[in-house]
């Protein structure tokens, strides 16, 4: 059977995403930082015969993300899908299959999924101290509409996002303290950015590592993720990050990430 879930169900339901947290950190970080009941966010569940959880669909604003690691209905998840306007649909690459296929859904994105353990050294020698100084904070203190708006744009610009966040998605997230941006000003605009996205206690993604195209080749980008691994060292939360550029793979891994999967971003 699957029925919508509501905060009644939240032990359960949490309990079953942790089984895989780093696959699951979206929707984990949704139910902490939101709960069940924002007009933006939609969970269902479907529950076997013993009544135990066996897969969950999150809609976030336009996107959905599946989870399930047993046989689960995939006509009624894709009659719910189908029902909305949605722009994408994610998840582990072996999970999302049967929906790819069944919803007839062919353009995809596939990345690595990375996982940095707080525990780790931060090598922050390959970046000049002067390009680290440069790197500022937003958080849900300090919010700059018009700093906010150039980072949007920006997001606008990268060829490789393909759903990037809208001012008001970014300007929600920080004032839910479930997300802080890094970024660097060059000629009086944001020119490169890294940002936090659905902080936990422990855990937190990584999202939005780019730079303008007339601004790369300085280090802006890394400085910038280094600033964010210092960051989440001293809360001692763990990172977990998408990428598929094979120049910015090179970068996760002189910072300490690992490769753990495979994430795909179907887009309608």
């Amino acid at each position: 059977m699957v029925r919508l879930l509501n905060q009644e169900d939240r032990d359960v339901v949490l309990r079953f995403l942790k089984k895989e947290k780093e696959v699951n950190l979206f929707i984990i970080g949704d139910i902490v930082n939101f709960g069940f009941d924002k007009p933006f966010l939609k969970l269902w569940g479907e529950f076997n015969q013993k009544n135990e959880l066996i897969a969950v669909l999150l809609l976030y604003y336009n996107s959905f993300i599946f989870y399930s690691r047993e046989e689960y209905s995939c006509d009624e998840f894709c009659k719910i899908i189908s029902s909305h306007n949605f722009k994408t649909l994610s998840g582990e690459k072996s999970i999302v299959e049967n929906l790819k296929s069944a919803l007839n859904l062919k353009k995809e994105k596939t990345s690595y999924l990375c996982k940095w353990e707080s525990t780790q050294q931060i090598d922050n020698k390959i970046i000049p101290e002067q390009v680290l100084q440069r790197v500022k904070i937003m958080d849900y203190k300090n919010i700059d509409d018009q700093k906010l708006d150039e980072i949007a744009t920006l997001y606008t610009t990268i060829e490789e996002f393909l759903n990037p966040s809208s001012f008001e998605q970014l300007k929600q997230d920080l004032l839910n303290k479930s997300s802080r941006i890094f970024y660097i000003e060059d000629d009086d605009i944001v020119v490169s950015t890294a940002r936090t996205a659905v902080e936990t206690d422990d855990l937190a993604m990584v999202l939005s590592v780019c730079t303008l195209h007339e601004y790369r080749g300085k280090g802006y980008a890394t400085a910038c993720m280094i600033k964010l691994c210092e960051v989440m060292q001293s809360e001692v939360k763990d990172l977990c990050l998408f990428y598929d550029n094979p120049v910015a793979g090179k970068i996760y891994e002189k910072l300490g990430f690992k490769n753990i999967g495979y994430w795909v971003i179907l887009n309608r």
